[in-house]
């Protein structure tokens, strides 16, 4: 084969690869991911278009943390964030991934499912990620595992956020920077806290409850 033909080939190789990636919108994110983000963004309604932006504002070994957020959100929060909302919180839960000893070492899974995620329950949707993990980081520096930094955490959290278990909080579900703002919370509102300083220095949290309490 003539140098000029093989000139035309590499050519038109290179050309239909740039159509392949020009034509597929989840260029970089698993394949498993695909038909549940059309999904969600078919939920999202007129944000979607906000929605979508995230796959251009976060690197290639981010995509796959954005597209778990979009697939697992409510519909509520697919009409409602923004992209830049998504991308701070994904910079910032990937830069403790590989800032501590424990956080480097738990599988993707519970990263995704326990460290990465922006919220816990129905709270307000605070930007909290870069906040907490300056308040917090400084606890768990000298922390040589897992357990040690749980428990400094725990430990500080209460002096370093000034919240404090009130019935008069103003209401039950209320968001972290909701609570530091009036320094109460139910134990719902403090439940969020405790997860979300975890979270901030790549420790999985997650909130589990019962809907009543009885008593004997």
């Amino acid at each position: 084969m003539g140098f000029y033909w093989k000139n035309i080939l590499s050519i038109t190789a290179s050309l239909l690869l740039v159509l392949f990636v020009s034509c597929n919108p989840y260029h970089g994110v698993p394949e498993s991911y695909h038909q549940k983000l059309d999904e969600a963004f078919k939920k999202a309604g007129k944000n979607k278009l906000e929605l979508k932006q995230i796959f251009e504002l976060v690197s290639e070994e981010q995509k796959k943390a954005a597209a778990f957020l979009l697939t697992n959100m409510p519909e509520r929060d697919l009409k409602n964030l923004t992209a830049g909302y998504l991308q701070d919180n994904i910079n910032w839960a990937l830069k403790i991934k590989t800032s501590f000893p424990w956080s480097n070492e738990i599988p993707d899974s519970i990263f995704l499912n326990d460290v990465l995620p922006y919220a816990v329950l129905n709270e307000r949707r605070d930007n909290w990620r870069e906040d907490f993990y300056t308040r917090f980081s400084k606890y768990v520096n000298g922390c040589k595992t897992i357990e040690e930094a749980i428990d400094s955490v725990n430990k500080n959290i209460m002096n370093e956020v000034k919240v404090v278990y009130s019935t008069e909080r103003p209401k039950a579900d209320q968001s972290p920077f909701e609570s530091m703002d009036c320094g109460l919370a139910s134990c719902t509102g403090l439940s969020i806290l405790l997860v979300d300083a975890f979270r901030s220095v790549g420790i999985p949290a997650r909130l589990a409850g019962t809907p009543l309490w009885t008593t004997v």
